[in-house]
């Protein structure tokens, strides 16, 4: 059954749906038959039932007295002749020892106890047994019976017998079976024909749904479960064969599934090999950036302490530029109390020149006076020979005079040397002074431009420091800014690390489908690839 055909399983469908039908339309006509003899037993029951009240009640009146035995027995059997149940049923009874007691068909005292049916059946014996069984609630026997005295077949009869109290009459009714039967047949033949009619209709209508479900299946759909199979396996090698122009069922979407899938499938192997091939580069690239800003990081470091060494060294270069700067303004000030002190030594170098040239005019004076002296000593020398003896002693003075005029005469001759001489480097002194003292104003000038300078370059060097500073800020913001970009650059080489292990494992699994440009590859394509992950096409 499972290498059946579709079509065949639908049209075994079909039968299978008639025999349903068919044990549907047995079941109802035999749960009708039960119904029918079941209700026919609730009416023997229940005729017995009162037939045995009625006799019981004469029995309990017999019983107190107020009818005789007889009395009683005799109204009994009047009564039970004049009970019949439906067209031709009636009630009987007979005593323990299988004596009719009462019967509309046969004599009273005659013994039934070796009456059988045809059957080979003791009828009265049976329903005797069911009695003592169970008096009170009694019980049923079936058998064959001639439904008539005239007649000569026999039907299926069921007869119900309970037991009077006190007398020990068992009371028995029974009914014929083949009017039931009859029932069932008659009801078998009318729902066979309802089913018959109903049963063309399904079969009409499920022979167009077969033949709709098979033309919208495309065919067998065992092809389809063979082809779906190997998508699952990975092959989409295998086209499925069609009708011609069939592009709506099952098999044409299945069909047009798998060609769609063999193109995506195409697109995303040429992707992800760019996709390889990308994340390759950009790995590559972010190795080279994170080594790159390793060594920039590493640079900014070394910058930022260089900066900082530097902002210490211009701040002791500021600071030592204003000391510079005072010592420089204390200089401009002693340069020009110098410039001061030089004036006054010119001055005092010409009051000294002057005086020398007025000691010069002096000694002059005293050499013209050593002359006149000499001059009159001589003229004494002369006054005195002429005196002869008388003026001898003043001849010695005149001649102790012309010594000393000679002497003072020299000695002025030096000093005049030395005058003239010291007057001379005097001179020579005041233009040094002079000089000296235009060199000094030269100085003061020199050193208030130098001030100037100190204290344009103390300004400046502040400046300086402020912007360094700033300098060395901004250098510790790139420093940091720098290890953050290498962390990230550390992390995007991560990130592109493990985007290149999910393109990996995406390109595993899509080189696990065979398609036909696939199995065209060349055999250094896959060597380059990692081996494919391991797959169980097998359903869980």
């Amino acid at each position: 059954m499972r290498n059946w055909a579709t079509s065949t399983k639908l049209w075994a469908t079909l039968g299978l749906m008639w025999i349903g039908m068919l044990v549907l339309v047995g079941w109802t006509a035999y749960d009708k038959r039960a119904g029918l003899l079941q209700e026919r037993i609730a009416s023997l029951e229940y005729f017995v039932g009162s037939a045995r009240d009625m006799v019981a009640s004469l029995s309990a009146r017999a019983e107190r007295g107020e009818l005789t035995l007889e009395e009683a027995r005799t109204r009994a059997i009047e009564s039970l002749a004049n009970l019949s149940f439906g067209e031709d049923g009636y009630i009987f009874a007979f005593d323990s020892d299988i004596r009719i007691v009462a019967h509309p068909r046969r004599a009273l005292g005659d013994s039934m106890r070796d009456f059988q049916d045809n059957n080979g059946l003791y009828l009265y014996r049976e329903l005797k047994a069911a009695a003592d069984r169970d008096p009170q609630a009694g019980g049923f026997v079936a058998y064959l019976s001639q439904r008539s005295q005239a007649g000569s077949v026999e039907v299926p009869k069921m007869s119900y017998v309970q037991r009077v109290p006190g007398w020990n009459w068992d009371l028995v009714a029974g009914v014929y079976m083949d009017d039931i039967n009859a029932a069932f047949w008659e009801s078998l033949i009318e729902l066979g024909l309802l089913l018959l009619g109903i049963g063309i209709l399904l079969t009409l209508a499920m022979g167009w749904i077969i033949r709709d479900v098979l033309r919208s299946l495309g065919g067998d759909p065992r092809h389809a479960r063979e082809l779906v199979r190997r998508i699952a396996g990975g092959d989409l090698t295998q086209p499925l064969t069609l009708r011609a122009g069939d592009d709506t069922s099952l098999l044409a979407g299945i069909e047009s599934m798998r060609l769609r899938l063999v193109a995506s499938l195409e697109n995303i192997h040429r992707g992800t090999e760019r996709i390889d091939e990308g994340v390759d580069q950009i790995v590559i690239g972010n190795q080279n950036l994170s080594a790159r800003t390793e060594q920039q990081a590493a640079s900014i470091e070394e910058t930022a302490s260089s900066m900082e060494e530097l902002t210490q060294t211009v701040g002791q270069n500021a600071e030592n530029a204003q000391v510079a700067s005072q010592l420089a303004l204390e200089a401009r000030q002693t340069a020009h109390q110098g410039g001061e002190m030089m004036e006054n030594v010119v001055a005092t170098m010409q009051d000294i020149a002057q005086s020398a040239g007025r000691v010069k005019d002096i000694i002059e004076v005293i050499d013209s006076i050593a002359f006149q002296t000499s001059i009159l000593a001589l003229n004494a020398s002369v006054e005195a020979a002429r005196a002869g003896e008388q003026g001898r002693g003043f001849a010695v003075v005149a001649g102790e005079v012309r010594t000393l005029a000679s002497r003072s005469a020299d000695a002025s001759r030096e000093i005049r040397v030395l005058i003239e001489s010291s007057h001379q480097r005097v001179g020579q002194g005041a233009e040094l002074v002079e000089k000296t003292g235009s060199t000094i104003q030269e100085v003061v000038g020199a050193v208030t431009r130098v001030t100037d300078l100190m204290e344009e370059i103390a300004s400046a060097s502040g400046e300086q420091r402020i912007g360094i500073g700033q300098v060395n800020t901004a250098v510790g913001q790139m420093d940091r800014v720098t290890q953050q970009n290498a962390a990230l650059v550390e992390q995007a080489a991560g990130e592109a690390e493990a985007l290149r292990s999910q393109v990996a494992m995406l390109v595993q699994e899509v080189m696990w489908f065979r398609i036909e440009a696939q199995q065209h590859r060349s055999a250094e394509t896959t060597a380059v690839r990692q081996p494919a992950l391991e797959y169980d096409p097998r359903p869980a």
